[in-house]
């Protein structure tokens, strides 16, 4: 892990787990991000809530938004489950708008928890087969929302698929 590894701010929120971003909502994100939503969710929390602050992040990479359909997906299986979002800049709201994801969330202003713990995320730039498992998931989340994802993300998702194949 060099200087520019990205860290997840983690704390509580409203009895839920909040995630601080801190401006990278990409594929190096993701595999620390769905850890730690899987601990918390292995706790079986009432009504499981998930805050995802992007404070600072102008936009968010496939990986990551298609890690988002599939974790609002998971939490809509769940009574009183939500996925709320805070820190949404108007260009990253766009960005989600553009990929039909926007929809599926709340938006709200919130603040950070006074007391967070940083949690670094030890991807790479040269993800595993595990990583690129999730890449693979996250692109046929995205790809399977509508005709125009599916024109985008469905070739990202072959490719992603022969590089698991070939690992």
């Amino acid at each position: 892990m060099g200087a520019d590894s990205p860290e997840i701010a983690v704390g509580a929120v409203q009895g839920g787990l909040y995630l601080g971003l801190l401006g990278r909502a990409t594929q190096r994100t993701c595999p620390t991000a769905d850890h730690l939503v899987n601990d918390y969710l292995a706790n079986r929390p009432q009504e499981p809530t998930v805050m995802l602050d992007l404070t600072g992040c102008d936009w968010v990479d496939s990986t990551f938004a298609g890690w988002l359909v599939g974790l609002g997906k998971r939490m809509g299986r769940m009574p009183g489950g939500q996925v709320r979002m805070t820190g949404c800049s108007e260009r990253c709201r766009a960005s989600l708008e553009r990929m039909q994801l926007a929809a599926m969330f709340q938006f709200e202003a919130a603040d950070a928890p006074a007391e967070t713990r940083m949690v670094p995320c030890t991807t790479s730039d040269q993800p595993d087969k595990e990583e690129l498992k999730l890449m693979l998931a996250a692109h046929e989340s995205l790809a399977a929302l509508s005709p125009e994802n599916e024109q985008l993300f469905a070739p990202i998702a072959a490719t992603l698929r022969n590089q698991i194949e070939n690992t």
